[in-house]
């Protein structure tokens, strides 16, 4: 609840050179853990381990691999959206080994991974892809995540539908290769890369479906040497199998229908192809089976492989980001129970953070709504009487998106306890979100408030 907005820039820039926007440390930023399930092949749990995370509804990409000479697998997972872009190896009981970043600290896209030996040394190299809002920058590191090389663009510079990764031996020459395939809003375009003197060079490209497809596409290597191409958007999975010899040949071809919006990721255990769900803990496989991972909410993501040795693989499933939404150009859905905004452009998730809104008495509007109004800088300030303990004057304020009348989605400088009720009513927000929700959002932009 609010009064008197202020329509000039120069307040604006007035307000930041007095230095009174500084973040309070009344309270400490909140860091959440999500579960790391392992379950047999048949879906049954076996064993859990939880790992922080800033972000928590961002969600991780998953991969195992052996990154030494033991023969035994280690986990390797990597940050999804909102978090510093972050590689970590653990152990199957949890323990981290150590991790690294894949780029600059401020992506936080999210990133897709995989590992394989690139280079014939015995050991598993791992390979580093984006996710949507990224550009297609792939990057390879070695078993201890020291990089090799700048790594190279699988696509336009420009492109920003992330690139999802994959790598093995296609051709049995005993040399793994680096598969890329288009993200969503991007075509079927899949790459075959090759290393030559330390560069990386497009051996095959074809489009796995029609060149007009939009709905991404995920690559994954098979056990037997083979490519298996996945579409990523819509309840229908489309898949395809090819032999990367020296033309891609389609060997085989199947959909897979389903009530989710899409996958985000392939998994093979024991001879089967399995896929994660977008929007749900399902797992679905290529035969028309599935099984739920319970303890998952919402998207879900998984990766396979045999980890104790005894000759079976089982699966290793962890939330992945909620990547389908609402339809529309833009919306904007702020969830009252979670205390978090999910921000979707063309029906896909761009970004998501904590948010505080009213606490006891008070209520932030539910129902959907719009953005009425971009207003520089607001003066909240707001009397309940004379003497009322609830009356405030918090000043001038930046980047403000109305909502309701009297009621904004705002910056609030005063306190830093986002995840939790704190207002009078409004949509509290941290300054890097602000900016970035005010820069992205249009006047009209749905605006939906829930339970």
């Amino acid at each position: 609840m609010l009064n008197r907005p202020y329509l000039f820039s120069f307040i604006l820039l007035s307000v930041l050179s007095m230095g009174v926007i500084q973040p309070s440390p009344a309270f400490a930023y909140h860091k959440y853990t999500i579960p790391i399930e392992i379950r047999s092949s048949d879906g049954t749990f076996q064993s859990s381990f939880s790992i922080s995370l800033d972000n928590d509804a961002g969600g991780v990409t998953l991969a195992v691999a052996d990154l030494g000479t033991d023969g035994i697998p280690e986990i390797l997972v990597g940050n999804g959206l909102g978090n510093e872009p972050r590689v970590r190896v653990f152990r199957e009981d949890g323990s981290e080994i150590g991790s690294f970043l894949a780029y600059a600290p401020d992506m936080g896209s999210g990133i897709t991974i995989a590992a394989c030996d690139l280079n014939t040394d015995g050991q598993n190299e791992i390979v580093t892809g984006t996710q949507y809002g990224g550009g297609p920058h792939v990057r390879v590191f070695d078993h201890l995540g020291n990089p090799l090389g700048p790594g190279f663009f699988a696509y336009a510079e420009t492109f920003r539908g992330g690139v999802n990764v994959a790598c093995g031996d296609l051709d049995g020459d005993g040399v793994g290769e680096i598969i890329t395939g288009a993200g969503v809003t991007g075509g079927p375009h899949v790459r075959v890369w090759t290393q030559e003197k330390n560069i990386w060079n497009v051996r095959e490209e074809f489009f796995a479906f029609d060149p007009s497809d939009r709905r991404g596409v995920l690559v994954h290597t098979t056990h037997d040497g083979n490519l298996l191409i996945a579409s990523q958007r819509g309840a229908t999975i489309q898949t395809k199998t090819f032999v990367i010899h020296s033309t891609p040949q389609l060997i085989s071809s199947s959909s897979l229908t389903t009530t989710e919006k899409g996958t985000t990721s392939i998994a093979e255990a024991n001879d089967s192809f399995f896929f994660s769900s977008a929007d749900s803990e399902t797992i679905f496989s290529s035969n028309g089976s599935s099984f739920s991972a319970t303890s998952l909410t919402g998207s879900s993501g998984l990766s396979a492989g045999d980890l104790d040795g005894n000759g079976t693989d089982e699966f290793v499933l962890a939330p992945a980001r909620p990547l389908f939404g609402p339809e529309g150009t833009q919306y904007i859905l702020i969830d009252l129970s979670e205390q978090r905004l999910y921000a979707y452009e063309n029906t896909i998730l761009a970004h998501t953070f904590l948010i505080s809104t009213a606490r006891t008495p008070w209520e932030t509007p539910l129902g959907k709504h719009e953005i009425l109004a971009k207003i520089p800088v607001v003066d909240y300030t707001w009397s309940y009487g004379p003497g009322d303990p609830n009356n405030y004057s918090l000043g001038p304020t930046p980047w403000n998106l109305r909502i309701y009348p009297h009621v904004y989605i705002h910056y609030a400088w005063w306190h830093n306890n986002f995840g939790h009720p704190m207002s009078h009513g409004c949509v509290n927000v941290n300054l890097a979100n602000i900016k970035w929700i005010y820069d992205w959002a249009n006047v009209g932009t749905p605006v939906e408030v829930r339970t």
